[in-house]
C-alpha cells in the first residue's frame, strides 16, 4: 500500500512537472525546431536519361541523369541508373523498381529525354523507337501512367516523380492530333509527388550548358537550402521562372499527407509556429486558392507563407487555362 501511495505522488508530481513546462514560456533558442535523425528508412531512386535519338538526339538528359544520380547516391538514396535505353530496357528497369519499392520506404523516379503527349496520355520516348504513326506509341514507348502504378502498387510512404521530359515532339509533323510539345497534367496518387520541368501543354529548354535549365537548378537547390521537397520546388520553379523570363514555369502536383526532406535528419534553423504548421498541413493539398488565401490572411509572414502564394498563384492559373479551353469560341465574320 505504501509503495502505491509513493508511486501515486511520483506520478503526480511527474505530471504537474510536464503541465507547468508545456505551459512556460519557450526561449527563443526552445522554439527552434530541431529535427533528430529520422530512423534510416529505404530510399530507393531510379534514373534515367535519354539522349542518342536517331531523330532529334538531346544534348542534356544523360548528363543530367548522371548528375542527379550522384546527388541522390550523396545524400543517401540507393540509385539505378539507366542511360539511352531502349523500350525493352526501360521497361525492365521500371518493373525492377517497383519490385524495390515493395520494401517500403521512399522511391523516386526521374526521366529526362523526350515525352510525347498523345490523345491526354503522356509516353517517355526510349531511345532507338521506330514510332512512324502516332498508334505506335503504346506499343514502342512507355505510358508514364506504368510508372505511377507500379509505384502505387508498391504500397510504400512517400513517391516522387520528376520529368524533365517537355521537350518538342520531334514526330509532330507527320501525326493529327499529337501535342507538338509538352506534356499532360498528371494527379498524383495519394502519398505522391509530381514534378514537370514547365506547366502543362508547354515546352522546357534543353539547355546550353552541362544541364538542361530545370535540372541545372534541381541540382542546385538539392545541394542547398532547405531539403524540405516543397520549399526545394518552389525555389526551383522561381529560378526557372527566372532566368527563362516566365517562358517555362515548371510545375508540381502533390498528395503527400506529411512533410518530406531529401536530407534525412536535417537541422531547421527556422522558427515554425506549430499552430500554422498545422493548418499548412490542413490546406497544403487543397485544389482551391480560397483556402490558401484564407491561410495567408492568418500567417502572412509565416514560414509557409512563400509555399503558399505559389499554390495559390498556380490553382489560379490552372482553373484559368481550364476557363479558356471550356470557352466557345464565336466566329465574327470580317465587316467590308
Amino acid at each position: 500500500m505504501g509503495k502505491n501511495r509513493r508511486a501515486s505522488r511520483l506520478g503526480g508530481a511527474v505530471a504537474l512537472a510536464a503541465a507547468l513546462f508545456l505551459a512556460a514560456p519557450l526561449a527563443a533558442e526552445d522554439r527552434v525546431i530541431r529535427l533528430a535523425p529520422a530512423k534510416t528508412e529505404q530510399r530507393t531512386a531510379l534514373i534515367i536519361g535519354n539522349s542518342t535519338y536517331a531523330e532529334a538526339p538531346l544534348k542534356n538528359p544523360v548528363n543530367d541523369a548522371s548528375d542527379i544520380a550522384a546527388l541522390l547516391r550523396e545524400i543517401g538514396f540507393k540509385v539505378s541508373l539507366v542511360t539511352n535505353a531502349d523500350r525493352r530496357r526501360m521497361r525492365a528497369a521500371i518493373r525492377d523498381f517497383a519490385q524495390e519499392l515493395k520494401r517500403g520506404g521512399v522511391g523516386l523516379f526521374y526521366f529526362a529525354g523526350h515525352g510525347i503527349l498523345s490523345k491526354g496520355k503522356n509516353f517517355l520516348i526510349p531511345v532507338g523507337a521506330d514510332v512512324r504513326e502516332e498508334f505506335d506509341l503504346e506499343d514502342r514507348a512507355i505510358d508514364a501512367n506504368t510508372v505511377l502504378v507500379g509505384m502505387e502498387d508498391a504500397g510504400n510512404r512517400v513517391n516522387i516523380v520528376i520529368l524533365d521530359a517537355c521537350r518538342n515532339n520531334p514526330f509532330a509533323r507527320s501525326w493529327r492530333s499529337a501535342s507538338s510539345g509538352g506534356l499532360a497534367q498528371m494527379n498524383a496518387p495519394t502519398g505522391s509527388f509530381i514534378a514537370f520541368a514547365t506547366a502543362p501543354n508547354s515546352v522546357a529548354a534543353d539547355g546550353a550548358g552541362r544541364n538542361g535549365i530545370f535540372t541545372k537548378h534541381l541540382l542546385s537547390n538539392l545541394r542547398e537550402g532547405e531539403s524540405d521537397i516543397d520549399r526545394v520546388f518552389t525555389r526551383v520553379t522561381a529560378a526557372v521562372s527566372h532566368e527563362t523570363g516566365n517562358k517555362q514555369v515548371p510545375w508540381k502536383s502533390s498528395s503527400l499527407t506529411g512533410v518530406f526532406q531529401f536530407r534525412e535528419g536535417e537541422q531547421r534553423a527556422s522558427q515554425v509556429d506549430p499552430a500554422e504548421r498545422r493548418a499548412w498541413e490542413m490546406v497544403r493539398n487543397s485544389d482551391r486558392p480560397a483556402d490558401f488565401t484564407a491561410f495567408l490572411a492568418r500567417y502572412p509572414s509565416g514560414y509557409y507563407a512563400d509555399l503558399a502564394r505559389s499554390t495559390k498563384a498556380q490553382l489560379e492559373t490552372d482553373m484559368k487555362r481550364q476557363r479558356d479551353a471550356q470557352r466557345p469560341h464565336i466566329f465574327v465574320p470580317p465587316s467590308f
